[in-house]
């Protein structure tokens, strides 16, 4: 199902301080790529996580598919969004594959068995995002770009309509990091997700994505590839 993930008047930060950013009215578009850009400390992280639900909307909300995310249960919010963090779970003796169908939880719950469909449903997600010959391998033993693929896996067995992902390029090499934004804009094509990243890595996004956010001053605006060129060349 294709849906939009749409902020409406939205506000982000944390307690009862000042927020980071205010007012903001945007739409991630399903079937497309949309990259947040902006300077450290402009509140890019905090924004992703309020997408997510793991900290609450100052003012305004977010609306997945029609339905306030904050109406929603935690289950009926991670069959709706899933989530790839920079930083990879340091877990020992854990294979590619069962942490790809740890995707599979919001379905089966955490102790829940996987039927056959849950594991044609994992090891189509390996397949897409192109780490199936790494099924049986240690996560230990994959190297930075290996690892960060079988999280974007787990999060394709997730089945949910949003993706969000908070600098899934960071600290991998260039080869690692243009074949990152390749799979995310053909997954986001293919299988009409939304998905939205930050990224740091305004060449690769500029070549990949189709819509950008820049993050600035305590608002966040659409800006046209052309304005992010301009952004690159300084």
């Amino acid at each position: 199902m294709i849906m939009d993930l749409r902020l409406d008047n939205l506000s982000i930060g944390y307690g009862h301080g000042a927020p980071l950013a205010s007012a903001i009215d945007a739409v991630v578009h399903g079937g497309e790529l949309t990259c947040v850009i902006g300077r450290n400390g402009t509140g890019k992280s905090t924004l992703l996580k309020t997408l997510t639900g793991f900290i609450p909307a100052m003012a305004g909300r977010v609306v997945v598919g029609g339905r306030c995310l904050s109406a929603l249960s935690q289950r009926e919010r991670s069959r709706t969004v899933s989530v790839v963090l920079t930083a990879t779970p340091d877990v020992e003796n854990v294979t590619a594959g069962e942490m790809v169908a740890m995707g599979r939880m919001p379905w089966t719950g955490f102790w829940g068995r996987l039927s056959a469909a849950d594991r044609i449903i994992v090891d189509r997600a390996m397949a897409m995002a192109g780490v199936d010959t790494l099924a049986d391998r240690t996560t230990r033993t994959l190297s930075d770009g290996e690892r960060q693929k079988v999280m974007i896996a787990r999060a394709l067995a997730q089945q949910t309509p949003v993706m969000v992902l908070d600098e899934p390029t960071a600290f991998l090499d260039y080869t690692a990091k243009a074949e990152t934004m390749s799979l995310l804009r053909q997954l986001a094509h293919d299988e009409k997700k939304a998905i939205i990243m930050s990224t740091h890595d305004l060449g690769l996004c500029v070549s990949h994505a189709d819509r950008f956010l820049l993050l600035d001053s305590g608002s966040l605006k659409e800006v046209t590839k052309e304005e992010v060129e301009s952004i690159i060349k300084g």
